[in-house]
This record gives structure tokens, sequence and C-alpha cells, in this order.
């Protein structure tokens, strides 16, 4: 059984940005393994974040964005980002970047296999994977169990973001470079929350991706319907060849993670509370938190630090993700009055948690009271 300082189960984002950060760090010495089943060398998905400084992955963003394109039936708009960038990184990139980054260091080991247990030992962790067993000081988990979540979470509110994307090739220049939809409404809601987010590679191409707030997914065939019609009607593109696809499913829950399982299994990426339980952005909150267990294990304090939103936005997170659950056909009318109604500056820090209470407040009564007023009532109600 071989013994390492830590051990990273899971080589995706969490995972590799934790390892990325301790080599780093005043612990790039430290014997570290990085499991996981797949080898990544695929895009099997991209990240898109908005940010207002620079990066340490600057340079493999594929597309920036300086411009936001709001698209619904009640606000039109499109909307400069200021200060601000819109920016997507590629899979295939970011597992290439950190890998090359890591192979300047022999203690960092790489193991494709599945993970199948963990054990607490006496002053460590013992680690079970299909290519045997391994032991370490600390172990950091990112490999997201939504079965065992679901089952966790049986009293909590629990949604699923599921998307299915086409990059498509136009003949013509179609798209701007410059300015990518967030979203775009002019899809059937039919009781859920339903919209298109499109990120433009070029003038000939983009990716055009169908989004869905709701408990269950729907049948493969109803996104590409979807996605098909829109293309037709609401762009009014009529030639066009599909060059790539992708398919996700991010969970959107009040369900507080645990930070971590035993004494020494430290929960990471979504498993441990980084996806925002209303919006599943996910790829900032990573940083962030791989950046403070880098500098507690550093400071030689605890590294077992909660990803999980703070109690107040963990209650603004529930009241919205009660109306998108109970009536999110709603949900257009919501996010326009919060687009319209707000500059895109306090909009990024209340969705980010760092504007304060005055920009909290200022955002929510911009917004329609109805809905927020029935959904706290509920929750309240459903916690006496």
């Amino acid at each position: 059984m071989k013994d390492y300082d830590y051990i990273i189960t899971g080589g995706g984002a969490a995972g590799l940005s934790l390892a990325f950060y301790l080599s780093r760090s005043s612990l790039k010495n430290k014997r570290v393994l990085i499991v996981d089943k797949e080898r990544k060398n695929q895009n099997d998905r991209t990240w898109g974040f908005w940010h207002h400084q620079p990066s340490p992955f600057d340079q493999i963003i594929s597309y920036r964005f300086a411009r936001l394109r709001f698209d619904s039936n009640f606000y039109r708009q499109n909307i400069d980002l200021e200060n601000y960038r819109y920016s997507v990184i590629e899979g295939v990139n970011f597992y290439r970047f950190i890998k090359e980054q890591l192979q300047k260091f022999t203690n960092f080991e790489f193991l494709n296999a599945s993970v199948t247990g963990f054990a607490d030992l006496v002053d460590g962790v013992e680690v079970t994977t299909s290519q045997g067993v391994f032991s370490a000081h600390l172990a950091f988990n990112s490999i997201f169990d939504e079965q065992e979540v679901v089952k966790a979470a049986t009293s909590k509110l629990y949604l699923r973001q599921h998307f299915k994307g086409w990059v498509i090739r136009t003949p013509q220049p179609f798209f701007d470079p410059e300015t990518f939809t967030m979203f775009d409404f002019r899809t059937e809601q039919a009781g859920l929350m339903r919209f298109f987010y499109v990120i433009p590679h070029s003038e000939n191409q983009a990716l055009v991706e169908y989004t869905l707030f709701s408990e269950k997914l729907l049948e493969r065939q109803a996104y590409d319907e979807a996605i098909k019609k829109y293309i037709g009607r609401e762009l009014q593109i009529s030639q066009f060849e599909i060059v790539d696809e992708e398919f996700g499913v991010i969970p959107m829950t009040d369900y507080e993670f645990p930070s971590s399982i035993g004494r020494f299994v430290i929960q990471i990426g979504s498993a441990g509370g980084s996806s925002k339980p209303s919006s599943g952005y996910t790829f900032m909150r990573i940083q962030k938190h791989t950046q403070a267990i880098v500098r507690a294990l550093e400071s030689g304090r605890s590294p077992i630090i909660p990803a999980n939103s703070s109690g107040k936005y963990r209650f603004y997170d529930s009241v919205l993700l009660n109306i998108l659950k109970n009536r999110g056909g709603q949900a257009e009318k919501l996010f326009s009055y919060m687009f319209k109604n707000n500059g895109i500056a306090q909009l990024f820090q209340f969705l980010d948690e760092e504007g304060g209470l005055a920009n909290d407040l200022k955002i929510i009564t911009s917004l329609p009271p109805g809905p927020f007023l029935k959904s706290t009532i509920n929750l309240i109600g459903s916690k006496l």
C-alpha cells in the first residue's frame, strides 16, 4: 500500500484546481496522487464565468465577451459588462494545461482508476480503488454521487439544471463574437424555467444550448427538437451543420453539503457544495474554495472549510429554488426584472455573494414581490 501526503479523488475542475494551487504553494513538494476513472483527454464540458480580475487560467480562455444579450417577452437588451468579462474555458484545454504544469513535479502522480471507498486510519485515510489501495494523511474528494445526495437531501429542495448544446457552423457570418446570450427565454416555458444560452466561437460558429431547471430530465430527443426549433424560428438560421454536442446535469439544492467525510476526507467541488444552488455556477467558487484550502494547509490550520453559501445566501437560494420548483414559468419575468432594474456590476456582486446587505436589498426589492412573498411564506411554513 503506497503512502502519500494527499490523495485527490476526481480529476475534474475541483481536483485539478486543488493540485494546481498546491503546486504553486510552499506545499509543492508534498506527495500527491490524483485518481480519476477517466483519462480527461476529451472536451467533455465547458465552464463559463464572469470576472473582473486576471486569473491563472487567462492563457487558456477560449472565448471572452464584453457584452451580454438578454432576450425575453419582458425585456430585450445588449448589456455592456463594464469592467467585467465573461470567459469560457473548454474542458480539454483546462485538463491539458493543469497536467502540463504538474508534469514539472515528480511528486504529483496520476492514476486512472475508479474509487470504491474510504476508511479512516489512526492518523490518515485509506482509499480503495480498482487499481489497489492507497493511504494518505488527507484525501480530497470531488466525486459527486447524486443518488447519495438525493437520499440525504430528502427534506430539502432538489432540482437539476440540465442542458443539451449543439456547436453549429453556418455558411454565412451570423454571430457577434463580442456578445454572448446569457438568457433567451423565447421558448415554450410550460411551467418550467427554460432558456437558451449562446456562446459564439466566431462569426460562423457558436454553441447553442437549451437549459432547463426541473426535477426530472427530458427524453434526449426533446432537447434536440427544442434546439432545432430555436435555431430556425428565433435565430432564423436555415442552413447549418452540427460540429459538436454537449450534455450536462448540475445539482441545484439547498441541501447543506458536508465539508468532510470522517476525519480525513475533505469534500470539494459540487460534492462539497461549490455549485451555487440557485444558478449552478461552479467554476469560480471552486477556485475560491481550493485556494482557501491550500492557504489553510500552509498555515497549519484545519483545511475543512465549508464551500456552502452563508446562511443568508442559502435562504435567498431556497426562496428562488422554491419558485423554480413550484412556479418555474414565472422565472422569465423575475429574471427580466432583475436584469432590467439593476446594473450589471451590482448583479454580479449579488450572484457572487459579495455585494453586502444594501446591494442585496436593492436587487431583491427590484423584483416582483408576489412570487417571493409566497415562496418565503411557504418555506417558513414548511419549517414550523
